[in-house]
């Protein structure tokens, strides 16, 4: 039961803060669909609101497949271990961010929209998996607890 907990927990809880934030914002009801790929908040939200159950599948998927296998073997390791674990994070969240801004990036609107959407995606992600990497700890028994279930 933790196992399943571990695997959709966490997605559901990023997925439902970034929902109430969309879904309580002024522009909710007037997002069109093809406002996508314009590399505004507002085509982000419209595609968040358009793609939510295909992008929270994903987000599932990739919890069961990589993070929590992941997850399992970093948390048992030395405080060392979890900070670089952490800056990897960081750095595959840049990276992504980097490449979807790019994938986005109308060269006319100059290197200074680039940036910014650059930024935004880069403080998307690490919202998301900063809620997710706390609902894990949340999940997770610590080694001393699971000894004393045990004995």
């Amino acid at each position: 039961m933790r196992k399943l907990l571990k695997v959709i927990l966490p997605p559901l809880i990023g997925f439902a803060v970034y929902f109430i934030a969309i879904r309580y914002s002024s522009v909710y009801f007037t997002l069109r669909i093809d406002e996508m790929g314009e590399g505004t908040i507002t085509a982000f939200m419209a595609y968040y609101r358009y793609f939510l159950p295909l992008l929270f599948t994903v987000a599932v998927l990739t919890q069961l497949l990589i993070v929590v296998p992941i997850w399992d073997r970093v948390f048992l390791k030395s405080t060392t271990g979890k900070f670089i674990s952490s800056l990897i994070l960081c750095l595959i969240c840049i990276l992504f961010a980097a490449g979807i801004s790019y994938t986005i990036w109308d060269k006319q609107s100059g290197v200074d929209h680039v940036i910014k959407v650059g930024l935004f995606m880069t403080a998307v992600q690490l919202v998301y998996w900063a809620v997710n990497l706390f609902v894990l700890y949340l999940l997770t028994k610590k080694p001393e607890q699971a000894a004393e279930v045990t004995e």
